[in-house]
C-alpha cells in the first residue's frame, strides 16, 4: 500500500511542475518577439501555439533585433 502512495505522490508532483513550467513558459512566449515551439493552446488573434500553457520557446527574428537595439541604447 506504501508504494502505490508513493508512486501517486511522485506523479501529481510530476504534474503539477509541468502545469508550473507551462504557466511560466506561456507568459514568456505572450511577450513581443518571443515563439512558443511546443505548447498547448492556440491564439485566436496570432493562431500561435501556447497561449494555454508553454514549455519551449525562444526569440524570434523581432525579439533577437529588439535585444540588440537595447543593447546598443544601453552603452
Amino acid at each position: 500500500m506504501k508504494k502505490s502512495n508513493t508512486l501517486f505522490i511522485i506523479i501529481i508532483m510530476i504534474i503539477l511542475a509541468l502545469l508550473i513550467l507551462g504557466l511560466i513558459g506561456s507568459s514568456q512566449a505572450e511577450k513581443i518577439g518571443t515563439t512558443c515551439d511546443l505548447g498547448i493552446g492556440k491564439n485566436s488573434l496570432t493562431g500561435e501555439t501556447g497561449s494555454l500553457l508553454c514549455w519551449k520557446w525562444h526569440r524570434n527574428i523581432i525579439g533577437k533585433i529588439g535585444d540588440k537595439l537595447n543593447n546598443l541604447l544601453e552603452k
